[in-house]
Order: structure tokens, then sequence, then C-alpha cells
């Protein structure tokens, strides 16, 4: 039997794993940290008792493989899916707001009614939506940016503000001005394009840690493969039987081919000098933050799961006892306020993050500054994506090593930086090394 090493626990490593495991591979999986999850974890708060997600995602319907990867584990009916596409919006000064595409209506045309309805753009610019239709049907450069894009198909201030931009730094944790357009397309083409299903918007019904790191670790280890926490690879190097990779203990294993599913910097310090081209290629990416503030509030300050923000500094408000629904621990007072692309943000101090949620929170609810704040926990995702600037070309999952693979949300998948394209990206490693391995169907 065929023996795969895969470095990193994360969405890309674990789906890797599981879908190698499934075709009778000998996995080892390793992961530097003392849990499994990468980027997107869970731990408990230990003021309240409550899980607390290192970043609130939302999930789309057009998910495939990431709702397959749950399937194959056990979980996926942890997800919840809106029947059609809904966000309550609210904005300090223009108040509540509904963007609501029609479920029975083809696309492009759910779009058209649901922008109309909306209320926060005119019928000019809803008409305008054909512009974007008819370019996403040609060839576009690929160093585009969104604000570029969006420019060119004569997009007006007022639906970018109410909702290009805002779709754009929440699917591509990136601002317009830098994210490539090329990846806005790509979302509007699976989530938007492809059917009103496609764009359903999913939420996890437990935290993080409970929606696919327990079940992929024990579905690993059912099918003889094995988990090692607190394992970090330092080098990684072709050997004439295959590939060793060598852990900072000290330790060096062995295997017949590896995925490394780590982020860029992390892959470039272990990368081989023969592949010194991809490390320099690597040293282009820069990461993105996501920024999350955890309040808990003497009593329930919203009814909603969730609603969309605008004209604020943060992006989303969330009700993680609504969310949960008794499936996972939250305190009835518990939300949490979430901004994506949030460099302007993530440098300053606790107490200044606390004092503007508070701020945008109560510009938004009525009755919100009756509640007394109990407790606050902020969580920094400092390195929540990597990103390159339009243009540069994303590594494959393939290197010029034929031992050694790649898996991560920011490799080449045609995707944005998403859960969706981690999964996407371990399974490609895996087909990847199946096919070098020659394991039959």
């Amino acid at each position: 039997m065929s023996r795969v090493a895969i470095i990193g626990g994360g969405f890309a490593g674990l789906s890797a794993a599981v879908a190698l495991s499934a075709r009778d591979v000998n996995v080892f999986l390793i992961e530097r940290r003392r849990h499994l999850g990468g980027r997107a974890y869970s731990f408990t708060d230990q003021t309240t008792g409550d899980t607390v997600d290192n970043g609130q995602h939302l999930l789309m319907k057009c998910f495939h493989h990431t709702r397959d990867f749950l399937t194959r584990i056990g979980t996926a009916d942890r997800l919840h899916f809106q029947d059609h596409f809904r966000i309550d919006f609210r904005h300090p000064h223009t108040g509540q707001a509904t963007l609501s595409f029609p479920r029975l209506l083809p696309p492009p045309l759910h779009l058209l009614v649901g922008l109309l309805r909306f209320g926060r753009i005119g019928f000019g610019d809803a008409l305008r939506l054909g512009r974007i239709a008819n370019a996403m049907k040609s060839p576009q450069e690929t160093d585009l940016t969104v604000n570029t894009w969006l420019n060119r198909c004569g997009q007006s201030p007022r639906i970018r503000q109410s909702f290009w931009d805002p779709l754009c730094t929440s699917a591509l944790n990136q601002s317009p001005a830098s994210a490539p357009a090329s990846h806005l397309m790509a979302v509007l083409r699976e989530a938007f394009f492809n059917g009103p299903e496609g764009s359903c918007l999913g939420y996890a019904n437990v935290g993080l840690s409970a929606l696919y790191t327990h079940a992929a670790h024990r579905t690993i280890e059912d099918r003889g493969g094995s988990v090692r926490l607190r394992a970090a690879a330092t080098a990684v190097k072709s050997t004439p039987g295959g590939i060793s990779i060598q852990l900072r203990s000290g330790e060096c294993l062995t295997a017949d081919a590896c995925i490394c599913a780590v982020p860029p910097p992390a892959l470039a310090r272990m990368l081989p000098d023969a592949l010194a081209h991809l490390r320099n290629d690597l040293a282009a990416f820069r990461p993105s933050p996501i920024l999350s503030v955890n309040l808990w509030f003497d009593r329930p300050v919203i009814k909603a799961k969730f609603i969309g923000m605008l004209g604020t500094r943060l992006d989303w408000t969330f009700n993680k006892p609504a969310l949960y629904e008794n499936r996972d621990r939250a305190s009835a007072g518990h939300i949490v306020l979430v901004a994506s692309a949030a460099d302007a943000l993530v440098h300053r101090s606790d107490d200044e993050l606390v004092a503007i949620a508070l701020e945008d929170l109560r510009a938004l609810v009525p009755g919100a500054e009756r509640a007394r704040l109990r407790h606050h926990r902020v969580v920094r995702e400092r390195h929540a994506t990597f990103a390159l600037p339009p243009g540069h070309p994303h590594p494959a999952a393939r290197t010029d090593l034929p031992v050694l693979f790649l898996a991560g949300d920011w490799t080449d998948t045609g995707l944005p930086a998403t859960i969706e394209s981690a999964v996407t990206s371990g399974y490609r490693a895996a087909e990847g090394v199946l096919q070098y391995l020659k394991v039959n169907p």
C-alpha cells in the first residue's frame, strides 16, 4: 500500500487526506499546532464557556466540493442553507432593506428582479447588470482589478456601495482596488449565473472545529491513517524512494508522495533548492486579515441570524445562539461583528475595536444601547487568506518534483480564497497523487 504524507490540517489538508484514505492509500497527516483546522477553527471562551470561531463564515450552496467533503465525513447536516438568497441589510441613515433573489426565476432575471426590489439602487443600475453579463462572456485581461472592471461595465457609485463592493470584500476578502476581477467573475458564475440555488447562503450550526476537524480526524484514522499534532515540518526533499519530511524535533519521516497544504510563507521555508523558482513566486503573496469582535450582552440584541452592515466600519453581525440553535454553546446575548479585508482595523487595540463595534451596532439596531456589555473578545486572524496581485499566476497542484503536490485556498483553483477553494485544492492534489502512484480508480 502506498504511503502519502500530508502537511497541514486545515480544510485543504484534511479533504485531501479523506479523499486519499477512501482509495486505500495509507495517509499520515502532520500539523504543527495542537489542534486541527488551520485558518478555520473554533475554541472555547474560558469566561463564558461559549464556542468562538476564529472567523465567522458564510458558505454558498454552490460550494459543491465542500458539501461533498462534509458528506464524506458525516457532518453535512451541520450546515443549514437558505431556501433562496436573502440578506437583511442595515444602514445608519437609510435604515433596513432586504436583498432577496427569487428562486423561481432563471438567471440573470432573478438578479434583476431582486435588485429592483432592494430599494437601494435605481432602475438604470439594475438594467446595467446586462453589461456585467456581457462582459463575463468575453476574455478579460488577467491583471484587471475589480474596480477597473466594474468601472468599465458602467456600474454606478450607488450600486457599488450597496452591492458590488460588499460582495467583493466578503467573498474575496480583498478590497475592490486590489482584488482580481477574475475571482469576482468566478463567484458570479458559480453563485449567481449558474442557477438561482447556487447563491443560497449557508452557515454552520456548530463551531468550525465541530463542523469538520473532529469528524475528518476520525474518518482518517478509521481508514487506517494517522494524524499527528505538534509536529512541525521544516523541510521536504525528494529521495530515490520518494520524499523525506524533516521535523523540527529532528525526526525524519518518509513517504511515497507528499501534499503540502500550508500557507505560502510556511511552504516557502520548507522547499528544497530545486524549487527555488517556486519559493520566489510565493514571496509575492500578501496576507489579508479578518477581524471578529465577540460581544456578550446581558440580553439578546438582534433576532435575525445575521445582518449585513452598510455604511459602517464592520461588515456583518452574527447572532450566535440563533445560528447554533442549541447544537453548540452560545449564551443568549452573544453576537459577533466581523470585518473582512480588515487591514485598516486589525492593528487597533481591543478597547478601540470594541468601541467601534458598539458604535456601529448601536447605529443600526434600535435599543442596543440599553443592553449591558458583560464580556468581549477580539479575534484577529491576520493571515486569514493570501492574495496575489492581479496578473500573477497561482501555483498549480503539481510541482516540478513529481512526488510533491500543493493544496490550499491560495493555489490555482480558479476561485477566490474560500473554504470551497481549499477543499477543491485538496481534491485536486489527491487526484494528482493517485495518478502519480498509478492507483486504480
